[in-house]
């Protein structure tokens, strides 16, 4: 009779395109999460829950490696720990999106509802873990190599942990499912705060939770394809790439902004200079700008609003920096070179000249309208009157 360790030695290994791409990806998210949790600071949750929705994710694909390649036979004892993980990535996404838009932290008992799923999962499959090294090798080759003959289990084994564990597919299709809903309404409620007054900034706080709700989407969707095609874990190395391909992306944009290495960037720049000064609103901030004494004079500041909103100036700027692709001036240029078209395309001001205009609505030269008008437009005001976009 063949021994366990004779059976083990017969699993075969295998390297391809697949397991080159499943490693790069788990190294790059590893790398990439330290990296987050290293620049994030202290009070930026949602960075540090992304942070460790990465490391799940670098955890899963090495798994799905060593189980794609066959590695998994010099770590057996290991097989399936990785799975309680799975159902942490939707609760990930959300909190991550959840602190980013709201800032404001979570009782702790609501917190550990979002992560009980994972613990309650873990121990239900303790007896899974306890068991002898025969077992979890048929669970290995049983969805990786059928081919390969079964091993002998103690008389009497018996797999309690069985029932709950042939659901965990749809609890994570139900967990993506409900935190993607959940992520969306959130959104869609806040979606106002955010303004988006300049379109020079490549990666804000707008588009990085643009970019978390297509995962959500993305995911769900690559999982329910995944599970309706391939039975047991079959079919998980195609779901591990798209993952990595996640990584790879989220890693590109977040290194290829230079604001990732300044504490400006998704963070709360000021935090230290604003200590113990009232907070506002964004709203409360749009309310003021909006009026056209302020944004039409030539001198609009910081300072001003502070006074006016009684809080320091420095409280205001890192409102803007979170909620806005753009700064202070940014979003003062938005609300003049909406009334710059207004007036361009108004009966009052057709014997103006651009130029009048522009000074109009507050800008000192013909040169400072022109450069805030291309890069709230994409074009010169002559340009976009002929192109008859609708107001910006």
């Amino acid at each position: 009779m063949t021994s366990l360790d004779e059976l083990i030695a017969q699993i075969p290994l295998r390297h391809n395109l697949i397991s080159y791409m499943m490693f790069t990806g788990a190294l790059v998210g590893f790398v990439f999460a330290i990296l987050i949790w290293v620049r994030a600071p202290g009070r930026n949750r949602a960075l540090h829950y992304y942070s460790l929705l990465m490391l799940c994710l670098a955890f899963l694909i090495l798994d799905t490696f060593l189980c794609y390649t066959g590695w998994m036979k010099y770590t057996l004892h290991w097989n399936d720990s990785t799975e309680p993980l799975t159902l942490l990535l939707a609760p990930l996404l959300y909190l991550s999106i959840r602190f980013l838009i709201l800032r404001k932290p979570l009782p702790f008992w609501i917190l550990a509802l979002h992560f009980l799923p994972a613990l309650l999962y873990a121990l239900s499959q303790t007896s899974y873990y306890l068991e002898p090294l025969s077992v979890k090798y048929n669970a290995y080759i049983g969805a990786y190599f059928s081919e390969l003959p079964f091993a002998n289990v103690p008389e009497g084994t018996e797999y309690p942990y069985q029932r709950v564990k042939e659901f965990q597919r749809w609890f994570l299709l139900v967990g993506f499912a409900f935190y993607g809903l959940l992520s969306l309404r959130l959104w869609h409620t806040h979606r106002g705060a955010f303004g988006n007054p300049a379109k020079n900034v490549r990666f804000s706080k707008y588009r990085f939770v643009l970019f978390i709700l297509i995962a959500f989407v993305a995911t769900l969707s690559i999982l329910f394809f995944v599970y309706i095609n391939y039975e047991d874990d079959g079919g998980d190395h195609y779901i591990n790439l798209f993952i990595s391909a996640i990584i790879w992306v989220s890693a590109i944009a977040f290194l290829s902004e230079s604001r990732f290495f300044q504490h400006a960037w998704l963070i709360d720049k000021y935090e230290t200079s604003s200590k113990g000064h009232k907070q506002v609103h964004l709203e409360e901030v749009r309310d003021l700008v909006a009026r056209e004494s302020f944004f039409c004079s030539h001198n609009p500041s910081l300072k001003k609003l502070g006074e006016a909103l009684g809080t320091h100036p420095n409280t205001i700027s890192r409102l803007i920096n979170q909620h806005t692709d753009g700064n202070f001036n940014d979003f003062v240029n938005g609300f003049r070179i909406r009334l710059a078209i207004e007036r361009l395309r108004s009966d009052t001001y057709q014997n103006w000249t651009i130029e009048g205009v522009g000074q109009s609505v507050g800008f000192r030269s013909k040169s400072s309208f022109y450069q805030a008008f291309k890069k709230q437009t994409g074009m010169s005001p002559a340009a976009y009157l002929k192109s008859g976009q609708d107001t910006a």
